[in-house]
């Protein structure tokens, strides 16, 4: 079966970072909640059965996507593993977006990391954020907590400005194989490093 959180990161990161990326041996239906809130935000895809092409900024007449606001469900709600890439995502959306996260508690402490790189966001409790964009994200040093926030410090640093580290990445390996050797394959400047 398809992973639909993968493929969710990557359909993001395509949104952020790519001329045109494609997006294979997925299933679209599993995170439909997701492309309804990219499509409402601007972000052009080309949608198949089992593919979904993304055409990020870098091919847009119209640089900027607009804010959306997201709240996670249970599925097929938005998931919950999605909301830190969605929040990286939301830094580059011009406007006031919001983040209520439904399931978990202190899931959205990654967010303050976010904020040192230069992202605009604002706890309103313990279960959502607001984000306003757009922002220029400065490469930081950031400290993986978990496996989706992790995943959501590569995506930041992979579209921020200047260098990035990102420690404890056994987190990010427990969900995404082999991720630096994948994002090398479409174009990302990304090494791993002994500690």
């Amino acid at each position: 079966m398809p992973d639909r959180i993968e493929a969710g990161s990557f359909l993001i990161l395509g949104a952020l970072a790519a001329r045109e990326l494609s997006i294979t041996n997925c299933n679209p239906c599993h995170f439909e909640s997701l492309i309804e809130l990219l499509t409402e935000s601007g972000v052009q895809m080309k949608i198949g059965k089992s593919e979904i092409i993304v055409r990020g900024k870098k091919t847009r007449a119209q640089k900027t996507y607009g804010a959306v606001s997201v709240k996670t469900h249970e599925y097929p709600g938005f998931p919950t593993d999605l909301q830190a890439p969605m929040v990286v995502f939301l830094t580059q959306t011009k406007g006031e977006s919001t983040i209520f996260e439904t399931i978990f508690e202190g899931r959205l402490s990654y967010a303050e990391q976010l904020s040192r790189m230069g992202a605009s966001i604002e706890a309103l409790d313990m279960h959502r954020v607001r984000v306003k964009g757009e922002t220029l994200l400065q490469g930081k040093v950031l400290e993986s907590t978990d496996l989706r926030a992790g995943l959501a410090f590569v995506i930041a640093a992979i579209i921020a400005k200047g260098e990035s580290v990102v420690h404890n990445v056994y987190n990010i390996d427990r969900g995404y194989e082999n991720l630096d050797e994948r994002l090398r394959e479409v174009g990302v400047s990304i090494r791993r490093v002994a500690a």
